[in-house]
């Protein structure tokens, strides 16, 4: 293993971790700022993040390739850092939205190159080094909101918050360039794989793979992840400030429940997958959201939607990766194909249901808009039976 790519890549996850969790942290004073555009103009935020990032993961896939994995990611982390200083300054709805379609676009870069970087400078234990990145990436986003709450109830403007984060990505920017220079040009050049340029018949059979049933039900599981998920977080804190009484520092700190939950229950299905089987695992999970979830939406009271908040972080921990192994399991020849289409499902999923949350809102009540995602967690359950009945097929490609 790489020692400096590892530690280079299980920093950067961090503070991607706490990127994760700024906008739903920071929701309640944004909105206030911007209250008189409405809640379908607030939820315009996380889809324009979203669309960027979809972008950024497409391009990391090609920029990773030419300019190499440590590069991209510290080239990625100044970017950032002053993407986030001008959305910190931008006083208008439109360019504010605009830049953090800018903010998601590097984002989606940043996480792609740190993930490659991580899989090729731990060839030999990919699965234990990528499970402890995802799992650093929750500690991060865990850890954020309860600080983040702790300086919006002190009174610092939110504005500055965001352009803090910017400059922790300068300074980790910097700290990569200078560690890359040191040693030269990209220290992965002999670790990382040789790649072929694919032929048309490759490209033809990566298309065909994913559009097989189980790549299509998978596709399904990572977009309902991220769309309950992000619904659910963006909206939270302000929803329970009506709905529970809770305070503002109160109401944030939901976000860090969360993302405990979410880290504690990765580590739990990294130790459990191999021996329930990957289809039960889902199934078990997503049997879970649909106990867990509805009390975050209809709870009354503080303690029921802390509980419900921390069950929805269990149930939800292990899909993506989950579906990410169940789906280079089935298609090993195919893996890069398989992980690229569940990334950006995965996107769309923290896109789509997040803006259809704010628009129902808008004409109903944030609790009915979240009521509605529920019909995506009933979903779960006959997926995951599909890809257990499927499993002794064989995969097409494999």
């Amino acid at each position: 293993m790489q020692r400096k790519q590892l530690a280079i890549g299980y920093a950067g996850y961090a503070l991607v971790g706490v990127g994760a969790s700024l906008v739903p942290a920071l929701m309640p004073s944004i909105a206030g700022e911007f209250a008189a555009l409405g809640l379908t103009a607030m939820g315009l935020l996380t889809p324009a993040s979203s669309a960027g990032r979809i972008i950024g993961t497409l391009l990391a896939g090609v920029g990773s390739d030419a300019l190499g994995r440590q590069r991209l990611v510290w080239l990625s982390a100044l970017l950032l850092s002053v993407a986030m200083a001008l959305a910190a300054g931008a006083h208008l709805w439109a360019v504010f939205l605009l830049g953090y379609v800018v903010i998601g676009l590097v984002q989606g870069a940043l996480s792609t190159s740190i993930n490659a970087m991580i899989s090729d400078a731990a060839q030999e234990a990919r699965a234990r080094a990528l499970n402890l990145l995802h799992g650093v990436y929750g500690a991060g986003a865990a850890v954020s909101p309860l600080l983040i709450g702790a300086l919006v109830t002190a009174g610092l403007p939110w504005r500055t918050l965001l352009a803090g984060t910017g400059a922790l990505w300068l300074a980790y920017g910097l700290v990569c360039a200078l560690a890359d220079r040191r040693h030269g040009n990209d220290a992965l050049a002999s670790v990382a794989p040789e790649r072929e340029s694919k032929p048309p018949r490759q490209a033809a059979s990566n298309l065909a793979v994913v559009r097989q049933g189980p790549v299509l039900a998978l596709l399904a599981i990572a977009f309902i992840y991220n769309g309950v998920a992000t619904s659910m977080l963006t909206w939270v804190a302000i929803f329970t400030q009506d709905s529970a009484g809770l305070s503002t520092f109160g109401a944030v700190s939901l976000v860090a429940v969360f993302y405990v939950a979410l880290t504690v229950g990765r580590f739990v299905c990294a130790a459990l997958a191999e021996r329930l089987g990957y289809g039960r695992l889902l199934l078990v999970l997503g049997a879970a959201l649909l106990v867990t979830y509805p009390p975050v939406v209809l709870g009354r009271h503080a303690l029921a939607v802390i509980l419900g908040v921390f069950g929805t972080g269990l149930a939800l921990s292990g899909l993506f990766p989950t579906a990410l192994a169940e789906g280079a399991r089935r298609f090993p020849v195919q893996t890069g194909a398989v992980t690229s289409a569940l990334t950006v499902s995965l996107t769309l999923g923290s896109l789509v249901p997040p803006l259809w949350t704010g628009a129902l809102a808008d004409v109903t009540s944030l609790q009915v808009a979240l009521g509605v995602n529920y019909v995506l967690a009933l979903a779960l359950v006959p997926l995951a039976r599909y890809l257990r009945r499927s499993e002794a097929q064989p995969a097409p490609g494999a």
